[in-house]
């Protein structure tokens, strides 16, 4: 599981921008499955087995980035933000600028403190103000290295083990669902009815590929895998948010969206007490996955999704714990096989 991670989170790939995660997604789905096609969003759809029920299990392809909006006469890159950032994290960032060529490594620096005065000092520093430096020293070096307007930029993250089963790194917000939907297509070696295993573009924009699949599909229930909030740092209260790493899996009664269905929780919650797998609930206000929207679609799908718990949630240094992403492929696998108990 943590090589497949690695090679998804490596597949860097922005809102808009999912050629190379698509590509990745799609050679480790292949041999898992009956078919697999892209659609013309650019989703991509893999299928296992055939008849009813049709079960549509999703996890989007894209993450947090930038675009490259203008380049001044000093070779500076100025930057259009894709998706929820936080201003707070951006200084200081290392970035992959994606040229024409090859990826260039490029910095965000800041005003030194030692320049600042008191008032600037107190101010919250800005995206919109900031800009990227790849070395050049004029945009005519910036156009021979590659790089227009245009360009994607992803954080330069990686992927690293941490002590025990705790792994970090950029994009995990949604390269953990990628590798869990991935790992319950391998080991389900068969099905009486249709899995569907859909990769969707642009989720941190606005939950846009999966409209189309899902109108496309017309599952009879849809279960999404990816990430959410963690609140066992210090500097969150229990209140604020309750789920922990190590304690298993988290099912979102409730998000910035929706109300998961009460068949689609009675499902999964009692699958996991059956198999003995732990589980969160987590009742929001804020965030929404692909199978928030679900609901919306054609007449309303059953949806709900299985999360795993993250801190620092977009940003370039997500943490989670390996255990969690087994359990969380156990339960989507469990969830599978009871379908037909569930849903007809």
């Amino acid at each position: 599981m943590e090589k497949l991670l690695e090679r998804l989170v490596n597949a860097e790939s922005i809102s808009g921008y999912e050629s190379a995660i698509r590509d990745v997604l799609a050679k480790e789905l292949k041999p898992h499955v009956d078919e697999i096609r892209t659609d013309r969003l650019g989703n991509v759809i893999a299928r296992k087995g055939k008849g009813s029920p049709k079960i549509m299990l999703v996890a989007h392809m894209d993450e947090l980035g930038m675009i490259v909006k203008h380049i001044d006469k000093k070779g500076f890159l100025l930057f259009e933000l894709v998706g929820g950032w936080d201003d707070r994290i951006i200084p200081g960032m290392k970035v992959r600028v994606h040229g024409s060529k090859k990826a260039l490594t490029g910095v965000i620096g800041i005003k030194p403190p030692h320049l600042l005065e008191k008032e600037e000092a107190k101010s919250p520093v800005k995206a919109k103000d900031l800009m990227i430096d790849i070395g050049a020293k004029s945009d005519k070096e910036v156009a021979v290295a590659g790089v227009s307007v245009g360009d994607f930029v992803t954080r330069h993250g990686g992927f690293e083990k941490l002590l025990g089963s705790r792994v970090t790194g950029s994009g995990f917000d949604n390269r953990i669902g990628c590798a869990v939907m991935t790992e319950v297509a391998r080991r389900i070696k068969s099905f009486k009815g249709t899995l569907y295993f859909v990769g969707t573009i642009q989720e941190e924009l606005g939950l846009i590929g999966a409209r189309g699949s899902i109108h496309g599909i017309n599952p009879d229930v849809v279960l999404g895998f990816d990430v959410t909030m963690a609140g066992d740092a210090p500097d969150i209260k229990p209140s604020e948010c309750s789920n922990e790493l190590g304690k298993g899996p988290v099912f979102p009664v409730k998000d910035g969206v929706s109300v998961s269905s009460a068949g689609v929780r009675k499902w999964v919650t009692e699958t996991a007490k059956k198999a003995r797998i732990p589980l969160q609930l987590e009742v929001s206000s804020a965030g929404a996955t692909d199978s928030s929207i679900s609901v919306l679609v054609r007449d309303g799908i059953p949806s709900g999704s299985i999360m795993v718990a993250t801190r620092y949630v977009h940003s370039p240094v997500e943490v989670a714990d390996m255990k969690d992403i087994e359990n969380a492929v156990r339960l989507g696998i469990e969830c599978v096989k009871s379908v037909p108990r569930y849903f007809k």
